[in-house]
């Protein structure tokens, strides 16, 4: 039904409506011709809330207003008509437009499943196009990545292959050598003459190499009031980290930098610590003021912050190197103190002990009978704080060890890696002189060839001649 028939079906209703209503005043005038006339101002009274208005009249179809009336309505009764007709309109409305709206819901629901079905294209457009440019930027950053490393790589290899020229070789050994004599004179000189400037020194040169010195550094220089942190890095220093020494044979070989190194790192702490207990010129403790008043270190509080110090250390070199580096050590591509104890070739002492329970535990067992090393050493470095002259000879004698091995060295290794050097240079040198000689040769027969053919070529034209 258009909105035209609805409009002229409410017109002929409404004008039904509105003859049937005038006849019904009519009557109800007839019955009502006895009773005493009404004044006009009394009988247009104000309407009551809800009720239609003379106004509301204007908004109701001409065709209905052109209707007949009975001039002899009483005024009084015009509410009661627009009243019957607003009704009669209402009832209409509602008996004819509720099967227009019966489809409403259905519309409605076509509606929102087409907005639904166009947001989820539109949602799975752009998911597609987000993950097609993150595989484009990811793409673009691995090849980026791969060639910077491959770069990287390369010069690396480079680098390697240069370092490995006996010129080169032999301008390390001599730079290892100077920076090792020059350690070795100006440290005692130091400790004899300035020792407050070997804590300074010691911080200089670490500049970090193990985790001891970060804990020395951190004692000399953020927490010098803690009693347990200098009891602690007092204990490692001159127990576990000094003795590694001996137990790793470190060797004082001036023309090897890797060697040199080893040693300080072994050394620096317990003789830093050294001077800042026996020699450091502050009798006051200004400077250090853990050790006021502190003759015997604190034996227990002491133990217990080395023991956690070193297990902290421990777990961590565990996991970098056992879970994190573990292809790179298998491939022999990184050696650690595991590989290097645990597959010693001459079946030393600790790598027997470390395989007593065999293979699969040998890692494990080998961390445990390092815990009671480093608590033993820690033991005796408790003497070490009492006595100074016990001190002393322990480092002097750490200082022995580290030159013995280094002569032992020299005499069974060093030497023989100079004659495979100087070996493998003599058969360049042979090499290039044979190629040069070679050349030479070949270069005399290029000669006598092209005279050969100038002669033979002369005698030929004499002839044709």
């Amino acid at each position: 039904m258009t909105s035209k028939q609805l409009r002229n079906s409410s017109a002929n209703s409404i004008a039904n409506t509105s003859k049937d209503t005038t006849d019904t005043a009519n009557s109800d005038l007839a019955t009502m011709s006895d009773a005493e006339d009404v004044p006009l101002e009394r009988s247009i009274s104000a309407p009551e809330p809800g009720d239609y208005t003379y106004e509301d009249a204007h908004s109701i179809d001409p065709a209905i207003l052109s209707a007949p009336a009975s001039p002899s309505i009483n005024p009084s009764l015009m509410p009661r008509i627009f009243t019957q007709l607003s009704f009669s309109l209402d009832s209409f409305i509602s008996q004819n437009l509720e099967e227009d709206f019966t489809d409403l819901p259905v519309l409605a629901s076509q509606v929102y499943n087409n907005l639904r079905s166009d947001l989820s294209k539109t949602k799975h457009q752009l998911s597609h196009h987000v993950d097609t440019t993150k595989r484009q930027i990811r793409h673009q950053v691995d090849n980026t990545a791969n060639n910077l490393k491959s770069q990287v790589d390369t010069s690396i290899m480079i680098w390697k292959k240069n370092m490995k020229k006996a010129s080169v070789v032999r301008f390390m050994d001599k730079v290892a050598f100077t920076l090792g004599m020059f350690e070795c004179c100006c440290t005692p000189w130091l400790v004899s003459q300035y020792p407050e400037w070997i804590p300074f020194v010691h911080t200089v040169q670490s500049a970090l190499l193990i985790a001891v010195n970060v804990v020395v550094v951190l004692y000399l220089y953020v927490f010098p009031q803690s009693q347990a942190l200098f009891g602690a890095v007092w204990l490692l220093s001159l127990g576990p980290l000094a003795f590694a020494i001996v137990t790793w044979r470190n060797s004082l070989v001036l023309h090897s930098l890797d060697k040199v190194t080893s040693v300080y790192i072994h050394m620096s702490p317990p003789v830093t610590l050294y001077v800042v207990r026996w020699l450091y010129p502050d009798p006051d403790h200004t400077r250090y003021p853990a050790l006021k008043n502190m003759d015997v270190l604190p034996t227990v509080s002491s133990l217990q912050a080395a023991i956690a110090l070193y297990l902290t250390w421990q777990v961590a070199y565990y996991l970098f190197v056992v879970v994190i580096k573990r292809e790179k050590v298998k491939a022999g591509k990184r050696v650690t103190s595991y590989t290097w104890l645990l597959n010693d070739p001459h079946g030393g002492m600790i790598s027997r002990a470390a395989h007593t329970f065999g293979e699969k535990y040998s890692i494990l067992t080998f961390m445990g009978l390092q815990l009671i090393y480093t608590f033993v050493t820690c033991l005796f470095a408790l003497l070490l704080y009492r006595n100074f002259k016990l001190n002393t000879m322990f480092l002097v004698s750490l200082f022995i060890v580290s030159v013995w091995n280094g002569a032992s060295y020299y005499m069974e290794v060093f030497s023989k890696q100079y004659e495979k050097q100087l070996s493998k240079l003599a058969v360049e040198v042979s090499s290039a002189v044979a190629a040069n000689q070679l050349a030479r040769d070949q270069s005399e027969e290029h000669r006598l060839e092209q005279h050969l053919e100038r002669e033979l070529k002369s005698e030929t034209d004499k002839k044709n001649d």
